[in-house]
């Protein structure tokens, strides 16, 4: 018997969580047809009903509630997985670095240098305010030097330095790197708790 592709039972999942084919396909992106035909392919696979269509509501079977159940671990830990791999991937490919122009230039290139000793391929990106902000939420950059005042709810701040200048980081693994050769570049003691973005 063919094994369940990983494609249909996160479709499954959608489906026996809305218990609704056409929330699951606006939720999935996916037109009601072809997830209609995906779930009766994979019940073919199976050689079970999964939905008990008889009434006005779709209804799990005990078998759909079984594979409800043990799937969602083993998807979950798919999707985990994957992010640890793309976040090992990046360490390994470098560090992004964004500072907006005019922010401690020579401080910025003292980091930027110190940052070349532990990770080769370190860039430094300059760019504008807002955009900063934006580059390290969507994963473009993994640090982001601003001066203040500089708020934003999705992002986590370290004030580095009394002068004071700020670090927005990415990654908790990276964190650590960030304020240890801030320290060093500015030799003076940090001015608040590291905060950081967390990469789940």
């Amino acid at each position: 018997m063919p094994e369940p592709e990983i494609r249909e039972l996160r479709y499954f999942r959608a489906v026996a969580e809305d218990l609704n084919i056409t929330r699951a396909a606006e939720r999935l992106g996916i037109a009601q047809p072809p997830l209609s035909r995906a779930m009766r392919q994979l019940e073919h696979r199976l050689g079970v009903d999964l939905f008990d269509r008889s009434g006005t509501r779709l209804e799990l079977t005990a078998a759909g509630e079984t594979l409800l159940k043990e799937s969602g671990p083993v998807l979950d830990a798919l999707d985990s997985a994957v992010r640890r791999t793309q976040r090992a991937g990046a360490v390994a490919g470098g560090l992004v670095v964004t500072a907006k122009p005019g922010v401690a230039t020579e401080l910025l290139h003292r980091i930027v240098a110190e940052l070349r000793d532990e990770l080769p391929g370190v860039q430094v990106v300059v760019s504008g305010f807002g955009e900063q902000a934006d580059m390290v939420r969507d994963g473009r950059a993994d640090v982001a030097l601003v001066s203040r005042p500089f708020e934003d709810p999705g992002l986590e701040m370290e004030e580095l330095y009394t002068e004071p200048l700020g670090g927005g980081v990415a990654g908790r693994a990276r964190v650590g790197r960030a304020r240890r050769v801030a320290r060093r570049g500015s030799g003076r003691d940090p001015g608040a708790a590291v905060e950081s973005v967390q990469c789940c």
